[in-house]
């Protein structure tokens, strides 16, 4: 690295082109393709001019430690390492990331004050991280005061952490054990919030539902398995229009999802430009007919699951939806492989998962992230 170092110095890395000479903004491009910790302990050592650029801000925005340190290596004792290093990007950095650790990783004390140095962090992401105690909440909230996109999973309550991040515009909550006490607070004390998906929380009933009566700023709604929710709770939040900014739609795995439901949908959010119904199985062709007819701005639609469709709307939706480039049919076993076929002979940019698509192309899509809409931390900024 030494002998590299110098020869980068002098201009003699090639025979041809005096490397050093290359703008920086070319450097940087180069450099954002390398992990965290290529940059910090390779990048930086081969020459001042790379040690200045290692700590570029284009470079330290965002910070996924899983990335960093993979299921393997040990994450405390990688952290106490790179502690120094981590100090000087500690200013710069918005968007801190951890997830999916191994089983037996404790999120020390000695270890998570470190990252508490990060003053100016936006987004903030513990998803289906089991480690994530009423204590580390607590943390959270007294050393993040900026935070605007949250990503928890696997805690049970929320409701001290969201009193304080009145800020908090993008909220993601997961996990069996989260209460419906949790989700309706979290609702009812952000009013800023516009992005809200509540994955696997099957305690949830109707109190939740009626806690998001008057989110005017709402613009994507993710509701999955919200399985002792009402039919009336439901119709009661579209029919009244309390969300009418809505542009990003999913509500899954219910039974209380009724033609009635999607014919209030369809009055009460004008503005609809992607519908995920998956697994919803008392909606039927009449209610999917009269969605395609109304809601002229849809880009995406998913139905997948929903067995009573036979699909006579397949011939006409291109027609009534000019927009639309994703829908999804997968397990409709009553819509046949013909109406299919002949929709995408009409409309060949359309991308359609049906009952022949893969299952690993189905599991592409089950991030409502890549359905609905590709949420970054530019939506923040």
């Amino acid at each position: 690295m030494a002998d590299f170092a110098s020869d980068c110095s002098s201009g003699e890395c090639g025979s041809d082109v005096d490397w050093m000479k290359l703008p920086s903004e070319l450097w940087l491009e180069i450099f954002s393709y390398l992990s965290p910790v290529t940059i910090l302990n390779v990048v930086s050592f081969v020459c001042r001019k790379f040690k200045s650029l290692s700590f570029h801000l284009s470079l330290w925005t965002e910070m996924d430690v899983t990335k960093w340190v993979g299921p393997i290596i040990n994450l405390d004792s990688f952290i106490e390492n790179l502690s120094s290093m981590i100090y000087r990007v500690s200013e710069q950095l918005r968007s801190l990331s951890f997830c999916q650790f191994t089983g037996n990783f404790v999120f020390g004390s000695d270890k998570r004050w470190l990252f508490y140095n990060f003053s100016n962090i936006v987004h903030l992401e513990f998803p289906e991280c089991d480690y994530v105690t009423a204590q580390i909440l607590e943390e959270i909230r007294q050393n993040f005061t900026k935070i605007e996109a949250l990503i928890l999973g696997g805690c049970r309550s929320i409701v001290n952490l969201v009193s304080k991040q009145t800020k908090i515009e993008f909220l993601v909550l997961s996990g069996r054990n989260l209460t419906n006490y949790s989700v309706t607070e979290a609702c009812l004390r952000l009013a800023n919030l516009k992005i809200y998906y509540i994955y696997d929380c099957k305690s949830l009933t109707d109190r939740s539902i009626y806690a998001l009566c008057g989110k005017v700023n709402l613009e994507c709604l993710y509701l999955q398995r919200a399985t002792k929710v009402s039919p009336q709770a439901f119709h009661h939040l579209f029919q009244e229009k309390h969300l009418m900014n809505l542009t990003a739609l999913s509500i899954c795995f219910t039974d209380a999802v009724l033609d009635e439901t999607v014919d209030a949908i369809i009055s009460g959010c004008p503005h609809l430009e992607s519908i995920d119904l998956n697994f919803c199985s008392k909606v039927t062709d009449k209610s999917i007919d009269k969605l395609m007819k109304s809601c002229r701005k849809v880009e995406v639609v998913c139905l997948h699951g929903l067995t009573n469709l036979e699909g006579d709307w397949v011939a006409e939706i291109d027609h009534y939806l000019p927009k639309l480039h994703c829908l999804g049919l997968a397990c409709c076993t009553g819509i046949s492989k013909d109406k299919v076929k002949h929709l995408l002979l009409r409309k060949p940019d359309l991308t359609v998962f049906c009952n022949s698509t893969p299952i690993d192309e189905l599991e592409k899509i089950r991030d409502i992230s890549r359905v609905l809409r590709n949420i970054t931390l530019a939506d923040f900024e």
